[in-house]
């Protein structure tokens, strides 16, 4: 692949796809094959089919994994031809709204660029310059966090009422069904949070012996996540179920909430939460957490290019929203989930998670 060097003010990287190997034919989002013919000749004047990735940040760990999930896809549909497939991995300096608001219109500049895939940081923010790159003839989609206001072509993500409901049926499978269960979440009024806990409220109204004693809310902050979840645990000692609506409060570490874990290792308490990083597997292996709902973080990158090649390429179109599909882990299956973070390797399906094999 040809080493392109774009957005003189922000942080790329091209994505050296070339050092994976796998099936080259398989979508990681439907496992079917890709259901067109093998173009003969490159439709594009360059022959290579440009992408521009843009997630949130740089050293997030799931960006990180989206992006080895682009390099893979990039190499499998460069191998299988005719065109050369080069994904540009491109994050703001300094994370913010605007910030990102920027690059997107700088990659609306590029001679050469064909699509753009972004996980929005602003719903709102996102709105014009994905239009403006629209306008200019760009395919762009957006995943994990969507700009539904905007022009794109499709968001690709979990459905978090779902995902929501889903955790509700994990909590239940653990704790029985009767009980007090507290809720934390991030910012009060997230769309994506908001939903998973209706989700997951909808799903406990079957259970009318399990009580919600309260949801609170620690704005994305890991330090203020600790505090809200301990001060609870004080409030409702007899506490017998946690769903965390995201993982704040696991990223202080063991030891940093010794009401929760005692609670959880020596009375029985059981938690279900968003997302399946290690961090979150360890604590399954360990016995602090029952079960996880894990968004397709590997997709993000791989399903985004295909998508977006499918539709530059062969005029494919999409719905509004793509589901992405999760991930349900639980004790009978975590090692599985661990063996993919280790080898990068999320094609194959993780065993049943309420069943032994």
């Amino acid at each position: 692949m040809r080493t392109k060097v774009f957005f003189v003010s922000f942080v790329l990287l091209l994505l050296l796809a070339s050092m994976f190997s796998v099936s080259p034919s398989l979508s990681a989002q439907d496992k079917t094959p890709t259901p067109y013919p093998v173009l003969t000749d490159c439709p594009l004047e360059d022959g290579v089919f440009n992408i521009a990735w843009i997630p949130k940040a740089l050293n997030n760990p799931v960006f990180e994994l989206g992006r080895i999930g682009a390099e893979i896809r990039a190499t499998e549909l460069t191998e299988i031809g005719p065109c050369e497939v080069e994904v540009f991995y491109a994050a703001p300096m300094n994370a913010t709204a605007e910030e990102q608001a920027e690059l997107l219109l700088e990659a609306a500049d590029l001679e050469g660029l064909d699509a753009i895939g972004v996980s929005c940081i602003d719903p709102e923010i996102c709105v014009d310059p994905i239009n403006v790159a629209v306008e200019k003839g760009l395919a762009v989609m957006t995943w994990d966090s969507d700009s539904a206001d905007s022009d794109r072509l499709t968001y690709l993500g979990v459905d978090n009422f779902e995902g929501g409901a889903a955790a509700a049926d994990l909590l239940v499978r653990a704790m029985g069904e009767s009980g007090q269960v507290a809720l934390l979440s991030g910012v009060e009024g997230s769309a994506n949070l908001e939903a998973r806990i209706e989700g997951f409220k909808s799903t406990l109204e079957q259970y009318p012996d399990i009580e919600i004693v309260t949801t609170v809310y620690c704005n994305d902050l890991a330090p203020l996540a600790v505090e809200v979840v301990e001060t609870t645990m004080e409030e409702y000692p007899e506490m017998d179920g946690w769903f965390f609506v995201g993982l704040w409060p696991l990223f202080a570490g063991k030891g940093a909430m010794p009401l929760w874990e005692e609670a959880a290792l020596d009375n029985g308490m059981v938690t279900v939460a968003f997302d399946t990083l290690p961090l979150e597997l360890e604590l399954i292996q360990d016995g602090f957490i029952q079960g996880l709902v894990g968004q397709k973080y590997w997709g993000w990158g791989y399903d985004t290019v295909q998508m977006l090649y499918e539709h530059v390429l062969y005029g494919r179109e999409f719905e509004s929203f793509s589901n992405s599909g999760m991930d349900i882990v639980t004790p009978l299956n975590v090692e599985a989930m661990l063996e993919a973070w280790e080898t990068n390797d999320f094609t194959k399906p993780l065993p049943d998670p309420f069943e032994a094999e």
